[in-house]
């Protein structure tokens, strides 16, 4: 997701408040134009002359630093937003716009300090909550972040960056079934947008490239090790049945080539790895993926909860020596 996605909320006010001179409505509103118009330095001098006039307008240092922040000068901003705050710290908008500075600061952690306040006082605003995900995740708070996200679209559902964000960090996180299902959810209310279509063909070259890959090895082995896969074939009694405790089961195939696949992801991922064969009562040749020799069931759950995450999909905690 590109940082030019941050959304910023320009909360320019169209009004100004009875007490004001004329003058200063007209020099306000001279200023909300220029800036609607993209002449950012103009609106600054209009909103720098109205401070001149009245000193105490919150709203004109507000707007002269969303017109800062247009222009990329993000200290001149949060000088102006500070101000700002100390004139009128229920301001609407105000702490969403210095989080959005401070995101561009790179200084994340006061950035998520601004969206907290501006939640707090609008927990209905659903562009705050995803900013805020941005930011934690620049500070590599996932869980958090899809946290926000959730927020996010709760409050507004067809929020498309917001889905194509959390299927990013799902993908990020290894769960690709679950960043591709989000993916296509995002397709599905803004067809017309490429983000989400282009980070499926992505995804797509990729698997088709690991498949390849993952039958080129698999062939290997299979020429390496005949004789082994013959012997194991015979019969259910191995070697596991000689040690007590438990084994992370992911995956029961009748085609050998899978159990094979499924034995190289966990190699890869860190996890020892085996593959024992089983016949049914009918006869027929199972190949069993398991990982791990845990004295008891608690000594296996971060595993376990990796496993599953990463995979995206539901191992099996088996006692040794069962099927």
């Amino acid at each position: 997701m590109q940082k030019s996605k941050l959304i910023l909320i320009l909360m320019i006010l169209f009004f100004c408040t009875a007490v004001f001179a004329q003058t200063q409505k007209e020099i306000f509103d001279s200023g909300v134009l220029l800036f609607k118009k993209g002449e950012y330095q103009n609106a600054i001098d209009a909103f720098s002359k109205l401070i001149e006039i009245a000193p105490d307008h919150a709203d004109a240092y507000k707007n002269r630093g969303v017109s800062y922040m247009k222009l990329q000068k993000f200290d001149l901003a949060i000088k102006d937003f500070e101000i700002a705050k100390e004139l009128f710290p229920e301001l609407k908008g105000l702490y969403s716009n210095l989080g959005v500075a401070w995101y561009y600061k790179k200084e994340y952690a006061k950035a998520i300090k601004s969206y907290d306040i501006e939640l707090e006082m609008a927990p209905e605003n659903y562009v705050a909550y995803f900013n805020r995900a941005l930011c934690l995740a620049e500070l590599d708070k996932n869980d958090d972040a899809l946290e926000d996200l959730e927020r996010t679209l709760n409050l507004k559902p067809d929020f498309y960056w917001a889905i194509c964000y959390k299927a990013d960090l799902l993908a990020q996180k290894g769960n690709t079934a679950k960043a591709i299902e989000t993916y296509k959810e995002a397709i599905k209310y803004d067809s017309q947008n490429v983000y989400a279509k282009d980070k499926l063909a992505k995804i797509d070259k990729t698997i088709q490239h690991n498949k390849k890959e993952d039958d080129k090895k698999t062939i290997n082995i299979l020429k390496k090790e005949p004789a082994k896969t013959k012997e194991a074939a015979k019969t259910s009694k191995n070697t596991e049945t000689q040690n007590p405790g438990y084994a992370i089961q992911t995956g029961a195939f009748q085609n050998q080539n899978n159990a094979f696949r499924m034995k190289k992801k966990l190699i890869n991922m860190g996890f020892d790895s085996r593959i024992l064969t089983l016949k049914d009562s009918k006869d027929k040749t199972w190949y069993l993926v398991r990982s791990g020799n845990y004295s008891n069931k608690n000594s296996s759950q971060q595993d376990f909860s990796l496993l599953k995450e990463k995979l995206g999909i539901k191992p099996v905690l088996r006692p040794i020596g069962t099927w």
